[in-house]
């Protein structure tokens, strides 16, 4: 296993990998550093610059059955926009509650876009707090950002 910083506009983000697969992306965090991985780099540089509208590097996903149907789901809500947990609860069959605990645990933000759901009257929750979840969107839509998070 390792582990590398890379350093977005918004602050540090630590991509671990194990046998060449991201298998966590940690918003804010620094990590001590192996040689960066030079795709995922120029991936994350596209999209942070607003190139790349999917990550689409080798991962390894660990998590429930339901966790897993609720990540491969966001891969679905299309870069710039945003579904609000009730949606996406629907087109789950389950509850906003369940999809929101189920965000609560995405190893790969980012790769699996949980920053792209919403609640009814706010912008929600976001592990890696609401600066970055403000920034990524604004980003996404093309507004001006508030930098780093």
């Amino acid at each position: 296993m390792e582990s590398f910083t890379y350093e977005s506009i918004f602050g540090p983000i630590c991509v671990s990998l194990k046998d060449g697969r991201v298998y966590q992306i940690e918003l804010g965090k620094r990590c001590a550093g192996a040689q960066p991985d030079s795709e995922i780099v120029k991936q994350l540089e596209e999209y942070f610059r607003g190139v790349r509208k999917q990550l689409d590097f080798p991962v390894e996903v660990r998590g429930t059955e339901f966790q897993l149907r609720v990540w491969r789901a966001l891969r679905n809500v299309p870069y710039g926009s945003t579904v609000s947990y009730k949606e996406l609860a629907k087109r789950l069959n389950t509850s906003a509650r369940a999809v929101g605990q189920a965000l609560k645990r995405n190893p790969l933000p980012l790769y699996f876009p949980c920053h792209r759901v919403v609640s009814k009257d706010s912008l929600g929750g976001f592990s890696a707090g609401l600066n970055w979840k403000k920034n990524l969107l604004a980003l996404e839509r093309g507004e001006r950002c508030a930098g780093n998070s």
